[in-house]
């Protein structure tokens, strides 16, 4: 993952995306969960990051999308019309 402002770095067993000076994405491995946080930016940025690290790490059932102003998260077992709402520090079981 290459963008601006964003970085990613591993401790101990887990992968942390920190875009500006957040941790938008923490991902233990050993786990299997993901920990989303936007530290309050709901903006187009942050929410493509997230995405990005998704696609990237092929967990392409996963996902966050706006609607009405609103964040939601998608996972393998839900889908746009029952998708979850975002919520920071929310923990996602990756399998």
């Amino acid at each position: 993952m290459k963008s601006y402002k964003t970085t990613i770095h591993t401790e101990n067993d887990t992968v942390n995306v920190v875009h500006h000076s957040t941790k938008i994405i923490q991902h233990n491995l050993v786990n299997k969960t993901i920990k989303l946080n936007n530290g309050g930016w709901f903006s187009k940025t942050t929410k493509d990051r997230m995405n990005e690290y998704f696609n990237d790490s092929n967990l392409y059932s996963f996902g966050v999308f706006q609607k009405k102003g609103d964040w939601f998260v998608l996972t393998p077992n839900n889908d746009h019309k029952n998708a979850l709402p975002y919520e920071n520090d929310m923990i996602l079981e990756v399998k």
